[in-house]
């Protein structure tokens, strides 16, 4: 359950991806309220068209604000930020792309949206983590091959552009060890100002198909 108390945080991504957001915050702030929104129903994000996407959010966004009045929401997916990037809505905080040394790896639509950025996409990284994240032997081969494929490894800076690419960050470090490897969620440690009212961690879980399996792997996911 929420606690009353402290001022309540929302994260929202299709999938598992936000968790790493989620997992930095709280190792940042170590107490607060949370919900975690993972609209699975619609996983990936990356493969919808801009205008779904846009009109979800406002949606989750809408239902966040009325039902459990939230008082932070983050767009924790780089394929809705970038989708919003136009877009300002009170006390809504989204990734941004402003690194113009950097490659950005990227969803197929991220890649579309965003035209004055170098990047790089994957079509079905994503999904393949989540599928994956619990088996690091999989998940191993997965980024290994993702790198030699697009010579990731020679890059001089590489932004990874999808929350679920940070879950594994630590893989693309090692396969990519002369490459300075940042994660684009990191922008949202500089620029939140929250202050948890109590000594207390509580952590609300959504899951759009309303699975209980779901529930419990994310909640194996939070550090």
């Amino acid at each position: 359950m929420l606690n009353k108390l402290s001022p309540t945080i929302a994260i929202i991504d299709s999938g598992i991806g936000g968790i790493s957001i989620l997992n930095k915050l709280i190792e940042k702030y170590k107490y607060g309220n949370y919900i975690y929104y993972a609209d699975n129903l619609y996983m990936p994000y990356g493969a919808k068209s801009k205008s779904f996407i846009k009109n979800r959010l406002l949606e989750i966004i809408k239902e966040l604000k009325e039902k459990y009045l939230v008082d932070i929401i983050i767009i924790a997916c780089n394929t809705a930020s970038a989708t919003l990037k136009n877009t300002k809505i009170d006390n809504v905080i989204k990734l941004e792309f402003n690194d113009k040394e950097a490659v950005y790896l990227v969803t197929p639509l991220t890649q579309k949206i965003l035209t004055k950025q170098r990047t790089i996409s994957s079509p079905t990284l994503a999904s393949s983590i989540e599928l994956n994240i619990n088996d690091k032997i999989k998940l191993k081969k997965i980024i290994k091959r993702e790198v030699v494929k697009n010579k990731l490894n020679r890059l001089k800076k590489l932004v990874l552009g999808c929350t679920h690419y940070e879950l594994v960050e630590d893989l693309f470090k090692m396969y990519c060890n002369k490459t300075e490897v940042i994660s684009n969620s990191d922008y949202i440690l500089r620029n939140i100002n929250y202050i948890p009212q109590s000594d207390k961690l509580s952590v609300y879980i959504i899951n759009t198909k309303q699975s209980m399996r779901y529930n419990q792997l994310i909640r194996s996911l939070i550090k």
